[in-house]
């Protein structure tokens, strides 16, 4: 029987959450096709690839999201595609040099979205770069080279204070990488950790200031799709960067820099952006996340929590925040009311622009800075 909208929607769910990889979401696609199982669902649970429980939760959420008519673009082939970059099956026999190109004492640091972050140094003048190097078993599919050239092409174009600096990249052998400035400080999300939450007005200074390089790059046609706050990187010296364009979106060519159709982390990804096409992701989706960052910065929570990753999205998609002052009492009324307009659920109702919210947290910095003189 053919594929239809619930099991694209059920192999859609289980591919961003990183539940199937790309060749197990396939082969269940070619079970239901030849008449095996009845659905993905069916299929999943018989074939022991997902739990029945887990299988029966994800089939309520596919079936919710068919029932409003969501994702009726997606294709099977799209699906299996962006399985291929959560497929962690041979992460364990990768092996990377110990230098590539004029860099070397590279020692791994990190893991984004499309790439490893490695810190290095470059042999000429010993200075201390970070180098994000496209995985092994990606370099193995095309169109996963050209999305990591895309992505080079993309963040070096940007070039702003409150972004990270790309100056070189290059080839060696099977390894693509470019190398960026190395940001001695720590991310958001571990300044967090470390301190439960922020205070209201340093929350809101970071998250503007994240704000201003992603306003730059929405100028220049950019659409980020990843802000969250391990993306927002906090220097020693104070500066404010924000990292990892491996998911972005070049509105003028029409061409995502990363594989699949709705990547990201549930918990600061929009509504529409889970929904996965049947609204436009554009710099509305951006706010959204920004939205989710500054209330997770100013309460120590994120807005929406969940058991695994598909029960957060359906709380994203159906569920209402509690407000970030009843998060924590000790934001602001007008700091929450920013994070409400930002996080509101239709796209409609958010800032039309990141310069909106940027605008709101600048009179609020202003007013607050006032009141603590």
């Amino acid at each position: 029987m053919p594929v239809n909208r619930y099991d694209r929607l059920f192999a859609h769910i289980a591919s961003i959450t990183g539940l199937l990889t790309a060749t197990q979401i396939e082969k269940l696609f070619q079970s239901v096709d030849a008449g095996e199982a009845r659905d993905m669902a069916t299929a999943a649970s018989r074939s022991g690839v997902l739990a029945g429980d887990v299988a029966a939760a994800l089939g309520i959420l596919a079936s919710e999201l068919a029932s409003r008519r969501i994702a009726e673009n997606l294709e099977p082939a799209n699906i299996v595609a962006s399985g291929r970059a959560g497929a962690g099956a041979e992460r364990e026999s990768q092996m990377y040099p110990r230098s590539l190109g004029e860099y070397t004492h590279l020692k791994q640091i990190a893991r984004g979205a499309m790439g490893i972050i490695f810190k290095g140094e470059r042999r000429s003048d010993g200075r201390v770069v970070a180098l994000k190097v496209l995985p092994v078993q990606m370099v193995r599919e095309p169109q996963d080279v050209e999305r990591f050239k895309r992505e080079v092409e993309t963040i070096t174009s940007l070039v702003h204070p409150n972004i990270v600096r790309v100056f070189d990249f290059g080839q060696d052998e099977d390894f693509y990488y470019y190398v960026m400035e190395f940001l001695d400080g720590r991310s958001l999300r571990e300044l967090v950790l470390d301190r439960g939450h922020l205070s209201p007005f340093h929350a809101a200074e970071v998250v503007r200031d994240a704000a201003r390089g992603l306003a730059y790059a929405h100028q220049h046609g950019v659409i980020h799709r990843d802000v969250k706050p391990s993306n927002v990187m906090i220097c020693k010296d104070g500066s404010v960067k924000l990292v990892d364009f491996g998911l972005a979106f070049q509105k003028a060519s029409d061409v995502l820099t990363a594989t699949g159709i709705s990547l990201g982390t549930p918990a600061y990804m929009s509504p529409e952006q889970i929904e996965g096409g049947r609204v436009e992701t554009n710099e509305r989706s951006d706010v959204y996340s920004l939205g989710v960052t500054l209330y997770e910065a100013a309460s120590g929570r994120r807005p929406f929590e969940g058991d695994n990753q598909y029960d957060v999205m359906k709380r994203v998609l159906f569920d209402h925040p509690q407000p970030a002052h009843e998060a924590n009492p000790g934001i602001p009324a007008e700091l929450s009311r920013i994070i409400a307009k930002a996080m509101a659920r239709g796209p409609e109702d958010r800032y039309g622009r990141v310069t909106d919210m940027i605008d709101d947290l600048d009179r609020f910095l202003e007013t607050t800075g006032k009141v603590a003189r």
